[in-house]
């Protein structure tokens, strides 16, 4: 009996051992089992007994040992502690054993299977009346719920396990508990819920001196600080945790603690103080060989020199950070990469390369939100109570005879019914399809006839146009030519030249217009982006392109697109022939189902009120009627010497 109790101690003593993936734990552990099996032989006992608890609750902590860097082995010594458990009756070990899978599952990550064993722990543990392992269980369902952003669930199972920490008076349990309540607010963006709860388990945390998690709090409120742009709040709050994490030795948490001081100095534009701290925290995460936070901080040093304007620095620090993803095949590292050589390749004036990178970023960013909502599928299944689940079964098995019984009688009927409700069903979808087709086919003839006329206007009014003046200009040129006046013919060739040209971009633009992939509103802004910047670089005037993240949604018509691209292109074109400005800032925005752009230089502008502006020229005209066809609005205001802003409305009801 010592030698049992001697074993018992040595196994309680190894659960609050803080296991890595080490060899030696586990050997340690099935030396404990082997001399476990040795003592029953030695004792003459051949069946399951009590005495076999012991081995339960060493196979679980083999389990837990072997999670995450051998799920397979960690399932096959759960399922063995389980099934030994339930020979015995033994529900505490039959309740650890379900925990103990659902951690590996939720670690997988399996969500799905991993709730599912949390339940059944829960389960076990309430028949048990084991209150403190009956909150772990309600926090580890409370985890999967907030992991898969259905924040009610996560809530209502985190307030059950705090309401039991209170009852057993577990200070540590309870200041826990405040702060995944306040992560679920954060997550939310409800930051006055979030900082309540925060520092109520700061409160406890400083009462019972738990360092560490007074560091985590800290933390946590600079982030919500540096959310609201509470600058100083947040810097004292991340010096604070730096201090204590300096204390402790926790390098990993010291280097997070640079990269976030870092990013607040970045948002104030204390540029060099961010890259000092940025750089402090990637020193320590080289030293420890930290790949994932390595990547992070370069990202933030690049974001932090495009501020700086030194976007070819930028570029080489996102390149690294790619490289990095690309090695430890991190998708968000990545998307980010991918996002920040988008914007240096823009700063830089390498439009093709930033529409490349920025395609990538797209595709990654698609990547990661596809797995997203496979989470919330997840989530939508979650909603099944898996315990009923089990009684259901129950049910049905107890009454397979009565069932049976009603369904021979009723099988004459369901076959009947089921064949007239085919043919009747066949019949209906048939006539919808031919419906769909019909009603399909007349819209992409009325679309095509559109689309046909609008092509042949243009190629009338404009390609037309101006090919009858190249023609005239040409038979001129020709005459002068051969009367022996050739210096006579050069204003009229130069005007051929110009007229090509114009001719040239007409046709350029007509294709754009017309071509189905330009229908996503992504594409129409890198387009103005390009033309902007190719057009005004001739005369060293610098493009300020700013447009909202939300844009991507909008779908504009081939005209529409049109419209709304050659009013932007009338408003440059003017700006580059008569405002001798240094900088021009476009602004594209959507507020409501209002579409906005907004074009503003720092030229010469010029007088309202003069007469030839109140009747207006061609180009004046042509952005009016531009905007009449895109159902909006259209301002232009402007003073002498103050520049001229255009502004653009488009209802996209």
């Amino acid at each position: 009996m010592k030698r049992i109790l001697y074993l018992v101690s040595i196994l309680f003593s190894l659960q609050n051992y803080s296991f890595s993936q080490d060899q030696v734990a586990i050997d340690s552990l099935e030396a404990l089992l082997k001399v476990h099996y040795a003592k029953k032989i030695e004792l003459q006992i051949k069946f399951p007994s009590l005495y076999d608890t012991t081995a339960a609750i060493i196979l679980n902590q083999i389990a837990k040992v072997y999670n995450g860097n051998n799920p397979d082995k960690a399932i096959d010594y759960a399922n063995q502690s389980l099934s030994l458990s339930e020979q015995l009756a033994y529900k505490k070990g039959i309740g650890n054993a379900y925990n103990n899978m659902g951690t590996i599952f939720q670690s997988k990550p399996d969500y799905l299977t991993s709730l599912e064993f949390y339940k059944k722990a829960l389960k076990i543990r309430e028949e048990a009346g084991d209150k403190k392992s009956i909150a772990y269980s309600y926090h580890n369902i409370g985890n999967i719920y907030r992991h898969l952003d259905n924040y009610p669930e996560a809530l209502k199972n985190y307030f059950a396990t705090l309401k039991i920490f209170e009852e057993l008076g577990d200070k540590k349990g309870i200041a826990n508990t405040y702060n995944n309540i306040g992560v679920v607010y954060h997550d939310q963006d409800n930051y006055p819920e979030a900082l309540k709860n925060y520092f109520a388990s700061l409160k406890i945390r400083e009462e019972i001196g738990d360092k560490n998690g007074i560091a985590y709090c800290y933390n946590n409120l600079a982030i919500i600080y540096r959310n609201q742009r509470k600058y100083p709040e947040a810097l004292k709050n991340s010096f604070a945790s730096l201090k204590i994490k300096e204390e402790i030795g926790d390098k990993k948490g010291i280097a997070n603690t640079y990269s976030n001081i870092g990013s607040i100095h970045c948002d104030q534009g204390n540029y060099q103080e961010a890259l000092k701290n940025h750089f402090a925290s990637l020193k320590i995460n080289e030293e420890i060989g930290n790949k994932d936070d390595i990547g992070a901080i370069c990202l933030d040093i690049g974001l932090t020199k495009l501020k700086m304007k030194a976007a070819r620095e930028a570029k080489d620090w996102q390149s690294k950070a790619l490289r990095l993803g690309k090695a430890i095949e991190s998708l968000s590292l990545m998307q980010r990469s991918y996002e920040g050589l988008a914007a240096a390749d823009s700063a830089l004036g390498n439009f093709k390369a930033a529409y490349e990178n920025h395609k990538l970023f797209i595709l990654y960013r698609d990547s990661i939100e596809n797995t997203e909502n496979a989470k919330k599928i997840i989530t939508l299944q979650m909603n099944y109570d898996f315990g009923k689940k089990q009684d259901s079964l129950n049910v049905v098995q107890t009454k397979k005879d009565l069932i049976a019984l009603k369904e021979l009688n009723k099988q004459k009927l369901v076959r009947n019914g089921f064949i007239w409700g085919t043919i009747i069903l066949l019949f209906l979808t048939g006539t919808a399809i031919l419906f769909f087709i019909d009603r399909t086919k007349r819209n992409r003839m009325k679309q095509l006839e559109a689309v046909r006329g609008s092509i042949s206007r243009d190629l009338h009014d404009d390609i037309g146009s101006t090919l009858q003046s190249i023609s005239v200009m040409s038979e001129i040129a020709r005459m002068k030519s051969t009367s022996g006046g050739s210096q006579e013919s050069i204003p009229f060739l130069e005007k051929i030249g110009r007229a090509s040209r114009d001719m040239m971009e007409k046709m350029n633009d007509l294709v754009w217009a017309v071509s189905p992939q330009n229908d996503n509103f992504e594409n129409i802004i890198y387009h103005m982006r390009a033309f902007g910047g190719e057009l005004l670089a001739g005369k060293d005037i610098a493009l300020h392109f700013k447009s909202d993240s939300d844009l991507n949604s909008i779908i504009l018509s081939m005209e529409k697109r049109k419209s709304f691209f050659l009013v932007y292109k009338e408003a440059l074109n003017n700006i580059y022939k008569y405002s001798g400005a240094k900088n021009v800032t476009v602004e594209i925005s959507k507020t409501n189902h209002k579409l906005n752009l907004v074009v503003l230089d720092d030229g010469v502008g010029f007088n309202m009120n003069e007469n030839h502006l109140k009747i207006g020229g061609n180009g004046l005209k042509n952005m009016n009627a531009r905007a009449a066809e895109l159902n909006g609005t259209i301002s232009i205001t402007s003073a002498p010497g103050k520049g001229t802003t255009v502004s653009l409305m488009v209802n996209l009801k």
